[in-house]
């Protein structure tokens, strides 16, 4: 009885250091988590108000609220799940580009996955460098034995008291579980300071 509570309190503990938040690894091409957890913080310390409007299958909701930071963190979570393409086993998957934007006076870099991945292309536009970014483009795909999960994500940026931070993001996609309907979501928020 001892030994199998002492193995059940062992894998509990080992399950818990394999969370998201306690990975490292090197970030070689953008860092969606510090991204994600600046922002946050950004938003919360500016009091920033969403204006949400979600869909589900065609019926809407929309809200306005000050979100703390931890709603903020739940905001933006599905770009912080972005940070795929920095993952060990996705080294050198990646073919990186860099181009004017034909649409803007904005740069644009360009990560376009080689193989099979959740995430196979994201696009930064950005003015000079990545740290005047003005937007985030991507999708994700995800599907196991399960669901399938498809999102195209995008984020706007602009600057507010000599900071860049959020003004926009988009999440458009559909969820597809075994033996039931394929339900198509989106969401937009509009924030204002």
């Amino acid at each position: 009885m001892i030994k199998i509570s002492f193995l059940a309190f062992g894998l509990a503990c080992l399950l818990g250091s394999c969370n998201r938040e306690n990975l490292k690894y090197d970030k070689p091409h953008f860092d969606f988590d510090s991204l994600v957890q600046t922002q946050s913080h950004l938003l919360t310390q500016t009091k920033a108000r969403v204006s949400k409007e979600s869909k589900v299958n065609g019926r809407s909701d929309s809200v306005t609220f000050m979100p703390d930071s931890t709603q903020w963190k739940n905001e933006l979570d599905a770009f912080q799940q972005l940070d795929i393409i920095n993952k060990p086993m996705y080294k050198g998957t990646y073919q990186i580009s860099e181009s004017d934007d034909e649409h803007s006076n904005l740069r644009m870099r360009s990560y376009v996955a080689k193989i099979k991945s959740p995430v196979q292309a994201v696009k930064f536009y950005y003015r000079n460098d990545l740290k005047e970014l003005k937007r985030i483009e991507s999708s994700f795909e995800e599907e196991n034995l399960m669901m399938t999960i498809t999102r195209k994500l995008i984020l706007e940026f602009d600057e507010h008291h000599g900071q860049s931070v959020i003004v926009r993001y988009q999440v458009v996609g559909s969820q597809k579980m075994v033996l039931s309907n394929k339900v198509s979501f989106s969401i937009e928020g509009k924030v204002s300071y």
